[in-house]
C-alpha cells in the first residue's frame, strides 16, 4: 500500500497507457472518425459540383448581349461580380477538399497496424523507464519521450478532429449555416439563371426582321430578364458567402485551431512527465 502511495503517479501513467493501447488497437474510434471525414468530403464534393455548375450557366449567360433601342446591354456586366465570387468559392472548395483529403490520408496512416505496433513498443519502453534507470540515459530518454508524445498526438488527433467538426457543426454552425440547404439554394439559382438565359436566347431567335426593327415593343421583356439576372446574382452572392464562411471555418480554421490546442496540450503533458524525473 505504501508503494502505491509513493508511486501513484507512475501507476496512473501505466493504467493510462493501457487504456490508450486498447483505444489505439480498437477500430471504433477510427471507423467513426473515417465515416465523419468521408461524409464531409462527399458533402464538399457535392457543393463544389454545384459551384462549377453555377459558374457554367453564368459563363453561358455572359455571352448574351441585348441590343435594345438606344441601349446595348451586355449580360456579362450584370453577372461579372457573382462570376468572380463563384470562381473564388471554387478555390475555397478545392482547399477544403484538400484539407479533408489530407485528414483521410493521416487517419489511414495512423490507424494502420504497423503504426499501432510502433506506438505500443514506445509506450512499453516509456513505462519501463518510469521504474528503471540506466546509466547516462537522460538524453536518450528525453528524445524517446518526445517521439512517443508525437506518435500519441498523431494517433488520436485526426479522429478527434472529425468528432469535434461534427459536434461543432451540428450544434453551432448548422442552425444558421446549413450546408445542404445552402447548396439546394445554389442549385435553384443555377436553374433560374439557366432558365432566364434560355428564354432570352429563344426570344432573340424567334424575333423576325420586323420584330427587330420594332424591338421597342420587347424592351420590357428584356429589361425584365435583366432584373431577373440581378436578383439571381444577389441571391447567389449571399448563399456563396455563407458557404465560404462555413467551409473555411469547418475544414480550415477549426482543424488548424484543434491541432494547435492538441499540440500545446501534448507539450504540457510531456513537460510534466519530464520534470517528474
Amino acid at each position: 500500500m505504501e508503494y502505491i502511495k509513493q508511486n501513484w503517479n507512475k501507476l496512473f501513467i501505466v493504467v493510462l497507457c493501457v487504456v490508450v493501447l486498447f483505444a489505439a488497437f480498437g477500430s471504433g474510434v477510427d471507423s467513426k472518425g473515417e465515416e465523419l471525414v468521408e461524409s464531409s468530403f462527399t458533402q464538399a464534393l457535392i457543393v463544389f459540383g454545384s459551384a462549377k455548375g453555377l459558374n457554367a450557366v453564368i459563363s453561358l449567360a455572359q455571352g448574351t448581349q441585348l441590343d435594345l433601342p438606344f441601349l446595348t446591354v451586355a449580360i456579362g456586366e450584370v453577372l461579372d461580380p457573382i462570376n468572380d465570387l463563384v470562381e473564388q468559392f471554387a478555390w475555397v472548395m478545392l482547399a477544403s477538399m484538400a484539407s479533408l483529403g489530407i485528414q483521410k490520408i493521416l487517419l489511414s496512416f495512423t490507424a494502420s497496424g504497423i503504426y499501432n505496433i510502433v506506438l505500443a513498443f514506445c509506450l512499453v519502453v516509456v513505462n519501463l523507464w518510469l521504474f528503471f534507470r540506466f546509466s547516462k540515459d537522460k538524453e536518450l530518454r528525453t528524445i524517446f519521450f518526445k517521439v512517443t508524445a508525437v506518435l500519441l498526438f498523431l494517433r488520436f488527433a485526426v479522429p478527434l478532429m472529425g468528432y469535434v467538426n461534427f459536434v461543432v457543426y451540428e450544434n453551432f454552425v448548422k442552425p444558421k449555416y446549413n450546408i445542404e440547404t445552402l447548396n439546394n439554394k445554389i442549385e435553384i439559382v443555377r436553374d433560374e439563371v439557366d432558365k432566364v438565359t434560355n428564354e432570352t436566347l429563344q426570344k432573340k431567335q424567334d424575333d423576325s426582321f420586323f420584330d427587330k426593327v420594332t424591338k421597342s415593343l420587347d424592351r420590357d421583356f428584356y429589361m425584365q430578364k435583366i432584373e431577373q439576372y440581378k436578383d439571381a446574382a444577389n441571391n447567389a452572392s449571399r448563399y456563396v458567402i455563407d458557404l465560404i464562411i462555413v467551409f473555411i471555418f469547418q475544414t480550415i480554421f477549426l482543424p488548424l485551431f484543434f491541432l494547435f490546442v492538441l499540440y500545446h496540450f501534448t507539450r504540457s503533458i510531456f513537460a510534466i512527465g519530464k520534470n517528474s524525473h
